[in-house]
């Protein structure tokens, strides 16, 4: 099997790309796969093409890929909704937080909000303050 680096790709008249992802992500993206699998075959020797079987284990192994990062995408939507749910649940509680810096924050949960990544953020006596944060509910 020919080894081509998953850091750079080939594309169009002979001009290089390169990706600035980490390794380990570059191969659960099925396009980095899939682009290594053509390149395999282009270049491969006339005299000594690859089995069959390479080529279905190939196949079964870009399943999996696609299995596992759809997975992993269920996964962090429902990490989402399940902390939505929790934050939801806290409006009205009296909460203590103890902030990034260090101070600490208690009151009634008036709101919530999510943040620009998803995660929600509570409003306490006028504080945002992190679902994460959040060390005693009352």
């Amino acid at each position: 099997m020919t080894y081509i680096s998953p850091a750079s790709s080939t594309q169009g008249a002979g001009t290089q790309q390169q990706t600035a992802a980490s390794p380990a992500s570059q191969l659960a993206n099925p396009n980095i796969f899939l682009q290594l699998l053509v390149a395999e075959l282009k270049y491969q020797n006339p005299l000594s093409p690859v089995s069959g079987a390479n080529m279905m284990q190939q196949s079964a192994e870009l399943s999996q890929v696609e299995m596992v990062t759809q997975m992993s995408q269920d996964i962090q939507a429902q990490q989402q909704a399940l902390q939505v749910s929790t934050a939801s649940g806290l409006i009205g509680k009296q909460v203590q937080a103890t902030l990034s810096d260090g101070s600490k924050v208690s009151g009634a949960v008036s709101s919530i909000q999510l943040s620009s990544g998803g995660s929600p953020v509570l409003t306490v006596n006028g504080t945002q303050v992190p679902l994460s944060a959040v060390t005693q509910v009352s």
